[in-house]
């Protein structure tokens, strides 16, 4: 575009045809950026479609892979069980079929044929009902491979209803065919799994084996599963292309124009006899509707605009011209007056005024009239006019003045005062002067003097007065102000018994909010928060900033008493939240910010400034802990909880410099009840509490940062009583189990300070085991993962504790390497009540047993509860019905079954050989079992 003062500098006629040029360049530049920004739209609209469909054939493709995987390996095990050789027979096999359907989602029956395709044995023993598959039973007999998975035609044996096999053959040791193991898949777990994929009402997808038949075809199309006829050309070119995946565009069947990806299922570990093809295609029309849209609304838009620019280029030229004259007219005078000026400038810097006293005239050179705005003659100030145009604020001190210098001729006159200029706005100005004629009786007739304008001095010195009492940022009142204005609040209701209030307002997530947006967006949402609160505050009110995200409000005289000025400072909070919450406007964006604020009265008795600043503060830390966006009024009680909780601190890094921490064992035994290991359980032996649970000090050696420090306390403690045992014949097969920690767990360092504590200690890592929750997996699975396989590779097991209470996906207990899983104590509480608890517990054992897991329930207590874990095969047990937590000198050994139980404040171990052991204990209170989140350790 052509250079403004290029177009300034042409003649009128050339720069109107110039200015109309440029107007068709852009016109034309922005034609061509809105056909290439239309044209690239279309190109990513495909392009985001192809990326998608591709997505959603992976998907489908590992969804359905996992499945069949699933169906294969419990195909295997159906087929195990049929061996000849096999111990399982009659209901062993159907309730074994059963439990694999009930396992798998997408089956719909499980069943075992002879070569004829006549049914052994089904899940439900349905026998030929549903197996009326000629094609398919025709076939059985042709299976004499044991390693291929020979997937069925999808048979319809009930109107729109499809079903597939997948079936092993039974092969004898001559390879003759002895019938096969089927699984008969459920059409609807499929038909899911595919519906999942399409995202828009205008896609179907399908699945198509080799010779072209579809398998499945979503949506649902009974006549195309029907249809015999050649297979789909994109199928047969998607075949021909060896590639595992093809996108490809052209006409259907249908003579629609499509767009449709294929991906080849990779399926060669399963041993199908088949090749899948997944398809998903969608109409090409719907795909490009949405870039037509764009091109008619953009074309519209820039033919409006184009309109638009032509209709104001010409009334801006019109108008330029009127004003182009108007200007000539207005340069002369200007001229003029600069001559004027100039001639000013070159006298003195000082304005110069004279006053007759008699008549009140008083007469300014052009200079003191320009530092009022006007030039010479323009301002006539006689008989006290000119008294007008002083600050009625000042007139008092300009009147002293002016007496003190006529009174007494020693005296120079001098005075500062403010005046109003041409504009309307306040001039301060510094008079000096003296009287020059008097009278025969010695009275002043005549004064003259010089004017200087002395603005820019006292807005220095406004500003830096303003700067040592307020925020730079917010303009608001800042700390030594607030302070200030405190003290004279506080002395007030001394005086008067008035209440008052200090509200402590800290905004929630700043500092992320800074992290995230930048400091320039945080500053801005600063003075957006101020504004928010001197609109809600009265105009007796405080708001100051103390800097950062906190705000403190100090309301003065909000009632005769603490009720009433509670419930003042009540609503006052509730309309600070309200006006905080609402969205803040910040560079396109609606950001949102909450505060927590914390409120103190003040009124009865004395108080000081920073006792109530340090109270509103605790105050506002209670709201944030509270959940934030949230008031609390300060009780005296947090002040206590404040002191008890430095305390408990202090207690605690002495407990670990004077050895006061304790590791009691609790008994863990196998389904005999024979001890095969212990759990250590942190206790602390305090000075004058006693023996306290970790329920107590737990979240507060986590909030002061000694939980790592406690946990390889913990971890060498073990690993010494590890040796300790290893000496004898009777413990040195015992293992021991300790709780690990989330925050201890995360140290990056973790895995190596376990592996130098087992080194240091000489402990046999096989015995030792680490028992984590299963909140512990939730985020950074990967980390976890290594921080394990290091451990499990030098002996190192772990225990997955109160399995069945968290929300962690069983896909990564597939992937953790885990040794063992503990059913959580509330489960085996309510097993013998329940049948949902049963049934979890029941499930938890058999999941473990199926991976290949050790499993041990948590809080038995009771033979009935016992008798029925051993039932369903859980191979370990833990609870008061075996003992108590105890030091280790207190613990029995032996091969025999243990059995305890607790009478008032002493421990009775009961061994098998019914020899009653009585330990001294501390009360159940202090002994009592905590879950894993309370020990920690």
């Amino acid at each position: 575009m052509m250079p403004m003062d290029l177009l300034q500098r042409l003649p009128r006629p050339r720069r109107s045809s110039a200015e109309w040029l440029v107007l068709a360049g852009v016109l034309i530049m922005s034609a061509l950026m809105v056909s290439y920004f239309i044209w690239n739209e279309r190109r990513l609209l495909i392009a985001s479609d192809i990326e998608r469909m591709r997505m959603q054939t992976m998907i489908i493709d590992e969804n359905l892979r996992h499945q069949f995987e699933g169906v294969r390996n419990a195909l295997d095990s159906a087929r195990r069980v049929f061996h000849p050789n096999a111990d399982c027979t009659g209901n062993c096999r159907q309730v074994l079929l059963q439990s694999l359907k009930r396992a798998m989602p997408g089956v719909r029956a499980m069943v075992a044929v002879d070569k004829r395709g006549r049914i052994r044995l089904s899940d439900d023993d349905l026998r030929d009902a549903r197996l009326d598959d000629h094609q398919f039973t025709s076939k059985v007999v042709q299976m004499r491979s044991p390693d291929t998975l020979y997937l069925s035609q999808p048979y319809e044996n009930t109107p729109g209803v499809f079903n597939i096999k997948l079936s092993l053959a039974l092969v004898a040791e001559d390879g003759a065919n002895e019938g096969a193991v089927s699984a008969i898949l459920n059409p609807e777990y499929f038909d899911a799994v595919m519906r999942s994929a399409l995202y828009a009402p205008d896609m179907n997808s399908a699945i198509t084996e080799n010779s072209g038949r579809r398998i499945l075809y979503v949506p649902a199309d009974p006549a195309a599963m029907r249809a015999r006829s050649a297979p789909d050309p994109f199928f047969v070119r998607h075949l021909h292309s060896g590639r595992v995946l093809t996108v490809e565009q052209g006409q259907a069947a249908s003579g629609e124009q499509r767009l449709v990806v294929q991906r080849t299922m990779q399926l060669q570990s399963l041993g199908l006899d088949k090749t899948l093809v997944i398809s998903l295609s969608r109409s090409q029309a719907s795909i490009e509707a949405g870039w037509h849209s764009l091109a008619w609304s953009s074309g519209l838009a820039w033919l409006l605009t184009g309109v638009f620019g032509a209709v104001g280029l010409a009334l801006a030229q019109r108008r330029r011209l009127a004003l182009e004259e108007i200007a000539a007219a207005r340069e002369n005078e200007r001229v003029a007056a600069a001559e004027r000026v100039e001639l000013a400038l070159n006298g003195a810097n000082l304005g110069l005024w004279e006053w007759q006293l008699a008549s009140d005239l008083r007469t300014i050179d052009a200079r003191a009239a320009a530092m009022l705005g006007y030039v010479p003659g323009e301002l006539a100030l006689a008989s006290g006019e000119w008294r007008l145009l002083v600050h009625p604020d000042d007139s008092e001190a300009l009147e002293r003045a002016l007496a003190q210098h006529l009174g007494d001729r020693s005296r120079p006159y001098e005075a500062e005062y403010r005046m109003r200029h041409r504009n309307g706005h306040w001039v301060w100005l510094q008079s000096r002067g003296k009287v020059v004629d008097r009278a025969r009786d010695g009275s002043a007739t005549r004064m003259v003097g010089t004017l200087m304008d002395i603005s820019a001095r006292k807005l220095a010195e406004a500003e830096i007065a303003h700067l040592a009492f307020y925020d730079g940022l917010t303009n608001l009142p800042n700390r030594r102000l607030l302070l200030d204005r405190l003290a004279h609040a506080i002395a007030r209701s001394e005086r008067g018994g008035c209440h008052g209030a200090v509200l402590f307002v800290d905004l929630d997530n700043f500092k992320q909010l800074n992290d995230t947006m930048g400091h320039d967006v945080g500053d801005r949402l600063l003075e957006m928060v101020s504004f928010r609160l001197q609109q809600v505050m009265r105009d007796s009110d405080t708001v100051a900033r103390l800097g950062g995200d906190e705000f403190v409000i100090l309301l003065d005289d909000v009632g005769g008493s603490a009720a009433q000025a509670g419930a003042h400072a009540e609503i006052v909070a509730s309309k600070v939240l309200q006006a905080l919450g609402l969205p803040y406007p910040l560079d396109g964006h609606e950001l949102r910010s909450t505060p927590s604020i914390g409120v103190v009265l003040f009124g009865e008795g004395h108080h000081t400034i920073n006792d109530l600043l340090r109270q509103a503060d605790m105050a506002m830390y209670e709201a944030k802990a509270a959940g934030r966006n949230t008031f609390r009024f300060f009780d005296p009680a947090m002040q206590a909880a404040l002191d008890a909780s430095a305390s408990l601190e202090t207690d605690l890094r002495a407990a670990l410099a004077q050895r006061e921490l304790l590791l009691y064992y609790q008994p863990v035994v196998d389904a005999d009840g024979c001890m095969t290991g212990a759990e250590a359980l942190l206790r602390w032996q305090h000075p004058r509490r006693g023996l306290v649970a970790p329920g107590e000090f737990i979240a507060q050696a986590e909030k002061a940062g000694l939980i790592g420090e406690i946990g390889d306390w913990v971890l060498e403690t073990a690993c010494q009583q590890l040796v300790a045992w290893s000496g004898d014949a009777a413990t040195c097969h015992l293992t021991v189990a300790v709780n690990v920690s989330a925050r201890q767990f995360r140290q990056p360092a973790f895995a190596e300070r376990v592996l130098q504590i087992i080194a240091r200690s000489g402990a046999n890592a096989h015995l030792l085991k680490l028992e984590l929750t299963e909140s512990m997996l939730l985020a950074d699975v990967e980390d976890v993962i290594g921080k394990m396989s290091l451990l499990k590779s030098r002996g190192v097991s772990f225990s997955l504790d109160d399995f069945g209470t968290g929300y962690s996906s069983l896909s990564y207990l597939k992937r953790l390497p885990i040794d063992q899983l503990k059913i959580d104590r509330s489960f085996v509480h309510d097993m013998l009540h329940t049948p949902h608890a049963s049934t979890i517990v029941r499930s938890i054992v058999t999941l473990a047993h199926s991976m290949g897991l050790q499993v041990v329930a948590e809080g038995v207590e009771s033979r009935e509860q016992w008798d029925s874990l051993r039932q369903i095969g859980c191979g370990g047990l833990q609870g008061y019905l075996f003992g108590r937590a105890v030091p280790p000198q207190a613990l029995l050994f032996g091969h025999q079954p243990l059995v305890a139980a607790t009478q008032n404040h002493h421990l009775d171990l009961v061994d098998g050989h019914g020899n009653t052991h009585t330990v001294n204990a501390a009360p159940d209170s202090a002994i009592v079992e905590t879950s894993t989140e309370e020990t920690a350790t």
